[in-house]
Parts: structure tokens; sequence; C-alpha cells
């Protein structure tokens, strides 16, 4: 099971734990999430997909001008909002 503090270890970004979605400029989705990773660039957007899938942990991956909806206003995982360009 990956934990928070080796999530900060190896990634450069921001996280949040237990936050609203409208709080980070992300636009026509409400939710609360259990935590929110803005990575600081590709490499780190990369290797924190590879680390979440490798541990299993449920997340998604928007920006913010997605529109995602979230069938109970609820998402328990991690929720990635980055903007930037996925080649």
């Amino acid at each position: 099971m990956l934990r928070l503090d080796e999530l900060r270890a190896e990634i450069n970004g921001e996280f949040f734990l237990q936050e609203e979605l409208k709080n980070h400029d992300v636009k026509k989705v409400e939710v609360l999430a259990d935590i929110i990773i803005k990575p600081a660039g590709k490499k780190d957007l990369v290797k924190l997909l590879r680390l979440l899938e490798n541990s299993g942990y449920p997340h998604i991956v928007i920006n913010s001008k997605g529109r995602v909806v979230f069938p109970d206003k609820r998402f328990h995982g991690a929720v990635i909002v980055t903007d930037l360009n996925k080649k």
C-alpha cells in the first residue's frame, strides 16, 4: 500500500487532503476529494501515475476545464489536477 509520505518524497508538486475541487479552480465539478495532487511537471505526472497504478490506489486525472461527473459527489481516491499537455 502506498503512503502519502512516500508520494510526497517521490513527487514534486502540491498535495491537499479532504479538499473540495472548486477550491482549486476546477470548473463545474463539485466533489470532496480524499487527496488532490498537482504534480509540478510532466515527469512528476508520469511517475505519479505509475506509483498509483502499481499500488492499486483509485485515481483520476482531470484538468481545470474538464467536466467530470462523480455519481455520489464524493471520490474515494486521488484526484490529479493538471493543465499539462499529455503527449
